[in-house]
């Protein structure tokens, strides 16, 4: 039985950074409204943009325009329009697949696994991106086994990474209009399912990759499904992210022994120049992995990634590693050490995201090869 969501605080604030974008689907959707009608509605999106940034448009995700992540430029209507009427498309196909509140998402799992997959690849639509994540992770099942324990994680009183968590909460999505300032409802859920999470595992604790993963789930859900989801990611077996963030990282060498591992036996002259120049694949990989790119690559690209990553695991995330390296072949092969280096800095500024997810997908990559780097990398690391 799934739960009932009802709209709390930080719903409303997330509901009221997209209204601009929520408008313009309304209007495909819906009739013109009478005379009058669209002169109120002009009002009431200067008054929700005026709220989040004075002055300051912001895109469809919330994250100020001026923002790197916006990579998009300003698109014309009649592609807007367009990408608005496709959205509802892709959105009523999803819900006709899965049913409104994803009652039949076991059997959906079941009978439409490979549409599931493909749709997946081309994104969850926005409108049902938080339920759909929460459902893949099966954090979904996990909130309602356990009933009241987010909440009484959070009357814990003294919480040891608290001021470590205080200081990097404003290094966070700082232009994003959720997370704008300490007194915003974003700043406060993140800082308490941070808190939550570090007393719920004390061995991983708080480390400061952890803050990007929230962020990104507060956009698309309240803080405590965020919490569960966030608990999935860390402790499931098909990510495994805990790892990342305990004490010595020990996912990190693995991840990256493996990736580059494929690295040489699918892109071998770029593997071989990249080495010959003296560039580690730690030197680019280590903050892709850390953050599973949510650090600074644009959004619409995390949240693409992620749809996939929560339903195929790590086997995405060495995909869209490889293709970000295949489609900057060209360049890098006729690079030098500072040159490259500086690439990879600006590399998240120049991502197309159809682009890195079509070649992603397009990769020779099998499970048996991950497998194998994997006993390679546990066997060498037990002789040495």
């Amino acid at each position: 039985m799934l739960e009932k969501e009802t709209m709390g605080p930080e719903d409303a604030e997330r509901s009221a950074v997209r209204d601009k974008s929520d408008a313009a689907d309304r209007e495909t959707l819906a009739p013109s409204p009478p005379d009058g009608e669209e002169a109120k509605t002009e009002e009431t999106e200067a008054k929700v943009l005026a709220v989040a940034f004075p002055m300051a448009p912001i895109d469809r995700y919330g994250f100020l325009v001026t923002d790197k992540r916006f990579n998009g430029g300003h698109t014309a209507p009649n592609a807007y329009k367009h990408a608005v009427w496709l959205e509802n498309r892709r959105t009523q196909k999803w819900v006709k697949m899965i049913g409104k509140q994803l009652e039949d998402w076991e059997v959906c799992q079941l009978r439409h696994a490979a549409t599931l997959k493909k749709r997946i690849r081309k994104g969850i639509p926005e409108a049902l991106r938080g339920r759909v994540w929460s459902h893949l992770a099966g954090s979904s099942q996990m909130l309602l086994n356990n009933p009241g324990a987010y909440h009484q994680l959070l009357q814990t009183v003294r919480v040891p990474c608290e001021e470590t968590i205080a200081r990097d909460i404003g290094r966070t999505f700082p232009r994003h209009s959720l997370f704008r300032d300490r007194s915003s409802l974003g700043q406060c859920a993140l800082m308490n399912v941070l808190k939550a999470y570090s007393l719920h595992d004390p061995e991983v604790g708080y480390c400061q990759g952890m803050g990007f993963l929230s962020a990104m789930l507060l956009c698309y859900m309240p803080e405590q499904q965020a919490f569960w989801l966030l608990v999935a990611c860390l402790n499931h077996k098909r990510y495994g992210l805990a790892d990342l963030y305990r004490p010595r990282m020990p996912k990190v060498p693995e991840v990256t022994f493996v990736l580059q591992g494929l690295f040489k036996q699918i892109m071998p002259q770029l593997s071989a120049h990249l080495e010959n120049e003296g560039l580690h694949p730690t030197m680019y990989l280590t903050q892709w992995f850390l953050t599973l790119f949510t650090y600074n690559f644009p959004f619409e690209f995390v949240t693409r990634v992620w749809d996939a990553f929560l339903h195929e695991g790590w086997k995405v995330i060495y995909r869209v590693a490889l293709a970000l390296l295949k489609v900057s072949q060209k360049t890098l092969l006729s690079s030098k050490f500072e040159t490259i280096m500086e690439y990879f800095r600006d590399l998240p500024n120049k991502v197309d995201t159809d682009e890195v997810l079509t070649a992603a997908y397009r990769l020779p990559i099998k499970r048996s090869q991950i497998s194998h780097l994997l006993e390679e990398y546990h066997n060498s690391s037990a002789a040495s």
